[in-house]
């Protein structure tokens, strides 16, 4: 839960959807690598 809101702050800060420089670029996809392996673990019934 704490990452999602801590996702949800960063994606309202860098505006995911406007030009990111090179920085925010990075740092989007180190927390995406970070919440996916969590959630494939998670998504298993």
């Amino acid at each position: 839960m704490i990452q999602l809101l801590l996702g949800l702050v960063i994606g309202i800060v860098i505006g995911w959807n406007w030009t990111q420089p090179p920085w925010a670029r990075s740092l989007q996809t180190r927390f995406v690598n970070l919440v996916r392996p969590q959630s494939d673990k998670t998504d298993r019934y």
